[in-house]
């Protein structure tokens, strides 16, 4: 069937089920006098089926585009408050249009010398249609806050996840090892440097642990951390080691720890020497925080069993509408880590 046809039959559907509804309502106020006539059926079903339409489509669009601001699986509270005040200003005004345009134009009556009853029966209007509109929205408000509370309780465990092979990294013997061991080679050749090291090493760890078990970081926090977590690496590697750094822009938000996940991905899976020196650019590109290498890729990298850039993309998705931008192409790899900003903060954090 073609998705014309498909989308007429759900129209002339939708149509058939409000002239029902709207034929039992009004004969349910009016009595027998609605089968009066033809023509006085025809006329006052027709009315009730343009005021169920209008409410009910024009509800419908109006929580679509609200939807897009306003997801309900992000922040079902606030999408709540607002498509329940969206939909009381719309069926008030939906209301008064259509029922002004059809007793002036279609009944031939004077809204002045039947105020009083037109009054009333917009307000019973207004009434069921509010009924109807705040069960749906509640029901729709319980449905995706039980998600989300799912949705959050997978998340903290990958969360958790993460946040272990990310300190687990950080000091697992081998690291501690490396880091010692050229700690220990700066202490005799170079006592300003090792101080250096020291101090770098020590933010790493104060980072860690402060900011492990936060959701989200103010930007500027986590871009100081991927500082103090390369020049840890620039010690270590010398001039082999090419940081080009263009982030000017430090507004915003991000996921704890990630821009540590990506350049550690950069150093484990590329050859780092004075024949092939690793570069890494850096820079900002509107909500992102863009980090790309030339792939130099060793010949054995021992497997891991860490979570790393999918379990921070879930993270993402999570959190925001924002995903994870991965691309491996062109002799480069490249990430675009969302930036989140305040308005797009979830109602958890």
């Amino acid at each position: 069937m073609p998705i014309w046809l498909r989308i007429l039959l759900i129209q002339l559907r939708d149509v058939l089920i409000v002239f029902a509804i709207s034929t039992f309502v009004t004969f349910f106020f009016v009595g027998p006098e609605l089968f009066s006539s033809f023509h006085n059926l025809i006329n006052i079903s027709f009315y009730g089926t343009v005021v169920g339409l209008t409410l009910w489509k024009g509800s419908s669009l109006l929580g679509n585009v609200i939807e897009r601001f306003f997801p309900w699986e992000k922040m079902p509270t606030r999408a709540l408050v607002v498509t329940i005040t969206s939909s009381v200003l719309y069926c008030t005004l939906a209301i008064i249009v259509v029922n002004v345009l059809f007793y002036k134009y279609i009944f031939n009556v004077s809204i002045r010398s039947e105020f009083n009853q037109i009054l009333l029966q917009m307000i019973v209007q207004l009434g069921i249609a509010l009924l109807i509109t705040t069960i749906f929205y509640v029901r729709e408000f319980f449905m995706f806050w039980r998600k989300a509370a799912v949705n959050e309780e997978r998340y903290k465990r990958e969360a958790l996840a993460l946040q272990f092979e990310t300190l687990k990294s950080q000091v697992n013997p081998h690291f501690l090892f490396n880091s010692l061991s050229v700690l220990s080679s700066l202490v005799e050749k170079d006592v300003a440097k090792s101080q250096l090291f020291i101090r770098q090493l020590s933010d790493i760890y104060r980072y860690v642990l402060e900011y492990k078990s936060k959701e989200l970081v103010p930007l500027e926090k986590e871009l100081s951390f991927a500082k103090s977590y390369i020049e840890l690496h620039r010690i270590r590697h010398g001039e082999n080691l090419q940081i080009d750094w263009q982030v000017l822009n430090h507004a915003g938000y991000t996921v704890p720890l990630s821009m540590q996940v990506l350049l550690e991905n950069a150093f484990k899976h590329n050859v780092i020497s004075a024949e092939e020196p690793l570069t890494i650019k850096i820079w900002r590109d509107h909500d992102y925080i863009v980090v790309q290498n030339r792939l130099q890729k060793r010949t054995t990298v021992k497997s891991e069993s860490g979570i790393g850039l999918e379990t921070i993309g879930r993270q993402f998705e999570y959190l925001s509408s924002k995903s994870l931008l991965i691309c491996d192409d062109d002799g480069y790899f490249t990430v675009h880590v969302p930036v989140l900003t305040s308005d797009e903060l979830p109602e958890t954090v």
